[in-house]
């Protein structure tokens, strides 16, 4: 099912996983396991990324395969770094043979060394020009949003018009990313919808489940900590359960404000872990578990 058609039927819930490394799920019975257990709590939409520079790419696809396997909509990632014009005819063909019809449209990890423009990277260079390519084909496309501004951008101002482009290009919705604080998140939104985007905007969540990892994140995206949540990590710096009990209510009270606050929706970031995504859900009131 088309994402844009049950954006305007309903707020959302979806999940966001990414193919494990090789050697630790081979056949991929690992990430079929994950899906098959989020499942429970009916996903609206279900994002598959892969690793930097199309890294990972064929098993994002056959992971794909399985969320159709599992009745569940699938969201494909595709990257404008590591893609050509003809890669991205290769593969968005591929998509619509699997059924796939919702694409997230994304500039990708630049590799360090690497200088636009630069084979394989020389059709595109952001992603505006993956989605200009894409846009007339047969899916419903998503970009990314930045609540605390892209790292490149000068400015705030700079992303929204951004967005606005995109979607006059025929982007259908967003998906922001990470956040730890909604008032951050509100204040977008406004100045978004202030702008002229009308798309549906949807919170991107982060679980917190180890203060170390959450850092590293922190680190290399660049989003605030509010001082609740700095105090939080402080005080369970070494103590992964008490972190992950305290990290899981923390991102519950976040989705229950973003919700009470009429967000489009809410895609949570699962790092492949269901059983602690499910028991954020259901911290948060907003699905039940079917039996």
């Amino acid at each position: 099912m088309r994402i844009d058609s049950i954006l305007q039927e309903r707020r959302t819930l979806s999940f966001e996983v990414f193919p494990p490394k090789q050697e630790h799920d081979e056949d991929l019975s690992g990430i079929k396991k994950t899906l098959t257990a989020l499942t429970a709590v009916s996903p609206d939409f279900v994002s598959v990324t892969y690793g930097a520079g199309g890294h990972n790419r064929p098993r994002a696809l056959d992971i794909a395969e399985i969320v159709i396997s599992l009745e569940m909509t699938p969201l494909s990632h595709l990257t404008a770094v590591g893609y050509t014009k003809e890669d991205t005819k290769r593969v968005t063909g591929a998509l619509s043979e699997l059924g796939v019809e919702n694409v997230l449209a994304l500039r990708g990890d630049v590799p360090a060394e690497m200088k636009f423009p630069q084979d394989p990277w020389v059709d595109f260079r952001y992603a505006l020009d993956l989605a200009e390519f894409i846009a007339p084909k047969r899916f419903c496309l998503g970009g990314a949003a930045y609540p605390e501004k892209h790292p490149e951008s000068p400015d705030s101002a700079w992303d929204v018009e951004i967005m606005s482009r995109k979607e006059r290009m025929g982007v259908r919705f967003f998906i922001t990313q990470l956040f730890f604080d909604n008032d951050v998140f509100f204040k977008f939104r406004d100045a978004c919808r202030g702008a002229g985007v009308r798309a549906p905007i949807i919170a991107g969540i982060m679980p917190i489940f180890k203060a170390q990892q959450i850092r590293r994140i922190v680190e290399i995206s660049g989003c605030s900590v509010p001082a609740k949540l700095e105090a939080i990590l402080d005080r369970y710096a070494g103590d992964d359960a008490a972190m992950e009990n305290a990290g899981s209510d923390y991102a519950a009270s976040q989705i229950v404000e973003l919700w009470n606050g009429g967000v489009d929706g809410v895609h949570l970031y699962t790092m492949n872990k269901s059983r602690q995504v499910l028991d954020i859900v259901a911290r948060s009131g907003l699905r039940s578990a079917k039996n």
